[in-house]
């Protein structure tokens, strides 16, 4: 239930719900950059399904048969190839007895009786049918569509038993896909929930039904969060096109930009396997992890949601070279030190933004007071080895907010001196330049907290002043970084 509640709060909804639908075999959407032409794609995550337990049908109601008076009025009915006549009504009392004020059934029709086989309980008056289907799970049968929400769908797929008796095969809900996903010759059951962050599909195993739920199953392995990067009838021969959210739902709501990987599903009786462009593999040496510098060498551990225990710290390469100048500095003696091993850096910012390309800047003392050294390192290999960018000159304090978004733009504010002092890259940390905020009377006193990126948007916020009289601003850029205006 807690996992349902935090995908429900997250607005990534797919608007609609479809009919049971079968999907041409839709080619994988071209994700390659512009060079090279095409992308080599490998297993980034096999998840086995082994542990599945067969599906157990949910029962609304015992089977039973009733007089055609107690049919109330009709809100579906369908003769099916063959002649079966599968109706939908109100219980006859619905309007005089709050009792049964939500009451109806689904039954067939058998001449002077009625064999009813499900029961809702709802308000809703339109959106009923059923239509026939064959060739599905290996069975032969009917679908009936019933509104059980706002947003759901119901599509119950029945099969007769050896009494004639409708039996559930499966329950879906929302654009259900009918379609051999799996490459073994029958159709199976493809449904979403929630615009997708549910998706489930039901298939066979030695003539036993089982259903997976993807998305959840793959946050279960790995922290990520995925969802389909179109609607289910983009399942082609590839698989079904996915993106991934790296980080998953513990930085949903964290600023900053969202990084997301283009990839797909493919699904067999066994087991469940993501992949992902070949070069973004590993995924796990980056999704969903905490980066920092353990002696020296770039270090990184899992996040875990808050209260849980934290893992240890898995060192990922060697010791970060020290900045070139320190080669000509006897300051403590820096010009005989080759990497930051030993070194306490007095503050350190570090963020990946791809599964390849990641930032530090990291600071240590220089002189007295709060005077800092700045550095801005870069790393193109998820992590494992660091590389200077360049040096942030003018910056003479501590940084207290940094704004990494992707392998070229960055912002990093430095603590109060001499106005508001930002500084902001647009080719990857090789150059910075000094943000002039032009909205503010007089930049004096001002202090970045915080920056964080919105599709084509940073913002920037700033306070001045303490306790009680504490000032604040949000103020946002547009291209990144050039030129601020104050938030509307």
């Amino acid at each position: 239930m807690s996992r349902f509640l935090v995908l429900l709060c997250c607005a990534l909804l797919l608007a609609g719900c479809a009919a049971p639908v079968e999907a041409p075999e839709v080619p994988l959407p071209d994700n390659a950059p512009a060079e090279p032409d095409t992308v080599e794609y490998a297993a980034a995550l096999t998840v086995p399904l082994a542990d599945l337990e067969p599906y157990e049908p949910w029962v609304s109601m015992e089977p039973d048969t009733a007089g055609l008076e107690t049919m109330g009025e009709v809100l579906c009915d369908k003769t099916l190839p063959g002649g079966t006549r599968v109706v939908c009504y109100w219980h006859p009392d619905r309007l005089t007895n709050p009792d049964y004020r939500y009451e109806k059934y689904w039954a067939i029709h058998q001449g002077d009786k009625l064999l009813r086989f499900a029961a809702e309980t709802s308000g809703y008056e339109q959106g009923y049918d059923v239509t026939a289907f064959s060739h599905v799970l290996g069975k032969n049968g009917f679908c009936i569509e019933a509104p059980r929400g706002m947003a759901y769908t119901a599509y119950d797929y029945y099969v007769f038993d050896e009494t004639g008796v409708p039996r559930l095969l499966m329950d879906c809900s929302n654009d259900v896909l009918e379609q051999d996903v799996d490459g073994d010759g029958v159709r199976e059951l493809l449904w979403n929930y929630h615009g997708g962050q549910f998706v489930t599909c039901a298939f066979l195993r030695e003539s036993t039904v089982y259903q997976v739920e993807m998305m959840s199953l793959l946050a279960d392995h790995l922290p990520i969060l995925g969802l389909p990067a179109g609607d289910l009838k983009s399942w082609g021969a590839e698989g079904l096109p996915v993106s991934i959210l790296a980080g998953g739902w513990t930085v949903i709501n964290e600023p900053g930009p969202k990084t997301h990987i283009e990839g797909y599903l493919r699904l067999t009786e066994d087991s469940l396997t993501l992949y992902v462009p070949e070069n973004l593999i590993p995924l796990e040496a980056w999704a969903g992890k905490r980066y920092t510098l353990i002696n020296g060498a770039p270090a990184c551990r899992d996040i875990v949601p808050e209260g849980e225990p934290e893992g240890p710290w898995t060192v990922l390469g060697p010791a970060v070279p020290a900045p070139r100048e320190w080669a000509g500095q006897d300051l403590a003696g820096r010009n005989e030190t080759e990497t930051w091993t030993g070194i306490e850096p007095s503050h350190l910012f570090m963020e990946m933004v791809s599964v390849r390309d990641g930032w530090m800047v990291v600071s240590i003392s220089h002189g007295v007071g709060a005077n800092a050294d700045n550095y801005v390192y870069r790393t193109h290999d998820g992590g494992a080895t660091w590389q200077e960018a360049a040096k942030l000159e003018e910056a003479g304090r501590y940084p207290c907010a940094a704004g990494f978004f992707d392998n070229l733009h960055a912002v990093v504010g430095i603590e109060r001196f001499d106005g508001v002092p930002v500084f902001a890259t647009r080719d990857g940390g090789e150059s910075w330049e000094r943000a002039v905020f032009s909205p503010l009377d007089s930049p004096d006193g001002w202090q970045a907290y915080s920056i964080s990126h919105s599709g084509d948007e940073i913002s920037i916020s700033l306070r001045r002043g303490a306790g009680d009289g504490t000032e604040y601003c949000r103020l946002i850029s547009r291209d990144w970084g050039k030129t601020w205006e104050a938030e509307e």
